[in-house]
């Protein structure tokens, strides 16, 4: 499993109830993924070579760092056998399965915008917000951390730790919010929107 969706990274070896072992670093993810991988092979004693299945969390998350874990998880690929499965994940599943509770998920999209997931099923509804709307609609949410802290207001008891070793159970908890995959991508379901630039003289055309 390889999460870089939060300030925490996280690589594990799950086991059908839990963690055979975990790495996790607070570092940027160029750094802590590495770090974080080593830690838990060296747990196990085991090579990368015997990875025959990789989880991955799309996102949401820091942009930079889910585009770091992406270039990992392929190079894990590369260097593995070409049968390796992949399965991706969301945050927002893995948080509410973390919450076991209806409450909705929230995490931050762009400045000025939330994600907010709803509903009870492992896999639930995703739509993107005006950020004081999907505060105001959803008082009641539980929120992903933001890398970038974009939010101070929202209180820290809102706040999902989002620890997968202490709040998940491994394969148990994986297996209902993934889904496979071919290549491992960032979470990114509407593009960044640019305006197109015009010369002073045309601004009135």
């Amino acid at each position: 499993m390889v999460d870089a969706s939060s300030p925490l990274i996280q690589v594990g070896i799950p086991d059908h109830n839990g963690w055979k072992s975990m790495g996790v670093s607070k570092k940027q993810a160029l750094e802590g993924l590495f770090a974080s991988a080593e830690d838990a092979f060296r747990q196990l004693a085991l090579k990368s070579s015997k990875i025959d299945a990789i989880f991955f969390c799309e996102g949401p998350g820091s942009t930079l760092g889910l585009r770091i874990a992406c270039a990992f998880v392929k190079t894990i690929q590369w260097a593995n056998h070409p049968d390796l499965r992949l399965y991706k994940y969301n945050a927002l599943d893995m948080a509410h399965l973390i919450c076991g509770m209806q409450a909705s998920i929230q995490a931050p999209f762009r400045r000025g915008f939330r994600f907010v997931r709803q509903g009870e099923q492992a896999k639930g509804r995703k739509q993107i917000l005006p950020e004081e709307e999907a505060l105001a609609k959803f008082p009641a949410s539980m929120h992903l951390p933001d890398p970038r802290k974009l939010n101070p207001s929202i209180p820290e008891d809102r706040t999902i730790s989002y620890n997968l070793e202490t709040q998940t159970q491994g394969l148990q908890d994986l297996l209902q919010v993934s889904e496979p995959c071919d290549i491992a991508a960032p979470y990114s379901p509407r593009p960044a929107e640019f305006k197109k630039w015009k010369h002073p003289s045309h601004a009135n055309s």
